[in-house]
């Protein structure tokens, strides 16, 4: 990790939304083996490689402190990159703990395939693209991550709570979650009444008595002012 904000230097730069399957989001060229005399171009490869390697994924918001985000880059490096060998990838950030990105390739890096045959060449990209979306599906699926996500990513919170807007047992269950959430991120113990109704208020339309309960239990247990 850098202190300096870091945001050039990448061939691609992705926005990530949990919304959506993290391996489309990438954009990663994966790679098929020919049959035939027409093998593929040892260049051509080579090239794909290293763009492909070269990779931003910008959360969209910082974690709360980079005491988080290394929790959970702690678990990748615990889960993840002993599954893949060490020339997968490299990985970076800096202080703002917003994004994460996979190092582009440098000589040193591009000796280790310089003379790889075709075939050899393609599993190599494929196993970078595989390692990258590994880790951010490790880091989008982190309850660290899915927390900080509900409380500053609007249309993941306003999704979360569309599909469950007419099941009064799930509500429930999401609320005490975005309470649980507001606590583990922002590590406060109280928080006012107006922020809980605007962010979540509405999606209890169906079921107004049980928000209004839960929101008069959260009073009484004092972790809601106002």
């Amino acid at each position: 990790m850098t202190l300096n904000p870091c945001t050039t230097g990448f061939q691609e730069h992705v926005s990530l939304s949990l919304l959506k399957p993290v391996a489309s989001q990438l954009r990663r060229r994966r790679l098929y083996h020919r049959s035939g005399r027409e093998k593929g171009d040892p260049e051509a490869i080579k090239k794909i490689i290293e763009t492909n390697a070269s990779l931003r994924v910008n959360f969209g918001w910082a974690f709360e402190s980079s005491h988080h985000y290394n929790i959970i880059m702690d678990g990748v490096i615990k889960e993840i990159v002993p599954l893949y060998n060490e020339h997968a990838g490299l990985m970076t950030t800096d202080g703002t703990c917003c994004w994460i990105g996979f190092v582009p390739h440098n000589s040193y890096d591009r000796e280790v395939y310089k003379d790889m045959p075709v075939h050899e060449l393609i599993e190599f990209n494929n196993n970078i693209i595989d390692f990258q979306i590994k880790v951010v599906e490790f880091i989008s699926n982190h309850l660290i991550f899915r927390q900080h996500a509900m409380m500053r990513d609007h249309y993941y919170r306003f999704s979360f709570f569309k599909e469950i807007r007419k099941d009064r047992e799930a509500l429930a269950d999401a609320y005490h979650y975005y309470m649980n959430a507001v606590h583990e991120t922002c590590l406060i113990n109280c928080i006012l009444r107006d922020s809980v109704e605007e962010q979540i208020g509405c999606h209890y339309l169906n079921h107004p008595d049980l928000f209004f309960e839960l929101l008069e239990f959260s009073i009484l247990k004092g972790v809601i002012y106002g």
